[in-house]
């Protein structure tokens, strides 16, 4: 072999193991499946590891979009790597994981292979288009009138037939005044007539953004993806959504270090601005750092001042009010 041949062949080589190491990651990176039921956005925290906000954090980092350790906790990395996601996928980069991000991740990670019909066999095509005036049948049994509903909890809403096309799940003020999208574009087959909402979330389209409704009175409406609310449109009795409790349900981690930078995350409710971390007694002067609070008033991430001394402590958690006064213990530890 010559050695102008010697070196053709040698190209050739090289530029097919670059090409087959480039697609190892995409393999890799799709070995779950993401159907997220819910929005994701910035705050956001599972309850228990293994949530919805911890499989995002695994896939994204998979992808080299997340650097930090996922956690649960949909922060700024989380946030940052959502935006690079969106920005490599074609969609608006706002980090908020709606249906467009969640409808990528679905075909992404959730597709099943086709076997490709062969050119020569012609298979006509049947599209249904729903008229303006479809109906959904039934209603809507939960929550039922009167219920009351705290806000940050877990409700399920029930219906009875299920609806024939794609529809929303939108939230009504008295008057008819919308407050927002509790779910969007949800199949007639694939709910089993039941949503899980977290009472007071809703996606807002006038600041396309997810926020969170303040206390009153509201009803739920499941209307047409394509058409809109209607007059036939199924509906909730009127229900009120309270405040919740001052709780907290629990710690993560439960030992941390005392460097003014590692995150603490509270889980509870009744969180608010007026919300402090004492150590070791009430109105000490050692507090934590608050870095945010949900706006349901379900998480709270503080950081622990350097001044902490090392060793088991206890956290005294007021909301603003001797009288709501939450103690648990905390251990420093060395970094």
């Amino acid at each position: 072999m010559s050695f102008k041949k010697q070196v053709i062949f040698c190209l050739i080589v090289l530029i097919s193991g670059v090409a087959f190491f480039q697609q190892i990651p995409t393999t890799s990176a799709q070995t779950s499946c993401l159907n997220f039921s819910t929005n994701l956005s910035y705050g956001d925290t599972d309850q228990t590891y293994g949530g919805p906000v911890l499989s995002l954090q695994d896939y994204l980092q998979s992808l080299g979009y997340l650097h930090a350790t996922p956690n649960g906790h949909f922060g700024p990395a989380t946030l940052a790597a959502a935006k690079e996601y969106q920005a490599a996928n074609g969609i608006p980069s706002t980090g908020y994981v709606g249906p467009l991000t969640r409808a990528s991740l679905k075909t992404k990670t959730c597709s099943v292979p086709v076997t490709s019909t062969p050119a020569s066999v012609s298979q006509p095509v049947t599209t249904t288009i729903p008229s303006s005036s479809e109906s959904f049948s039934g209603g809507i049994t939960s929550p039922a009138t009167g219920q009351v509903l705290a806000l940050g909890s877990s409700t399920v809403i029930t219906w009875q037939n299920p609806p024939s096309g794609t529809f929303n799940i939108s939230l009504e003020q008295p008057g008819g005044a919308g407050a927002g999208f509790v779910a969007s574009n949800l199949s007639p087959t694939g709910n089993s007539n039941q949503y899980v909402w977290k009472v007071g979330s809703v996606y807002s389209s006038q600041t396309n953004s997810n926020t969170t409704i303040q206390p009153g009175t509201y009803r739920l409406r499941l209307q047409s993806s394509t058409y809109g609310a209607s007059s036939n449109d199924m509906v909730s009795g009127w229900f009120t959504v309270v405040a919740p409790q001052f709780s907290v349900s629990s710690i993560v981690p439960s030992v941390g270090y005392a460097d003014d930078t590692s995150s603490v995350v509270l889980l509870g409710s009744g969180f608010t601005p007026a919300t402090t971390v004492y150590f070791d007694s009430n109105y000490s002067s050692l507090r934590g750092n608050n870095q945010y609070i949900s706006p349901d008033g379900s998480v709270l991430v503080f950081t622990v001042p350097t001044s902490v001394p090392i060793g088991t402590h206890i956290l005294y958690i007021n909301n603003g009010q001797s009288s709501n006064l939450i103690t648990i213990p905390f251990r420093v530890t060395a970094m």
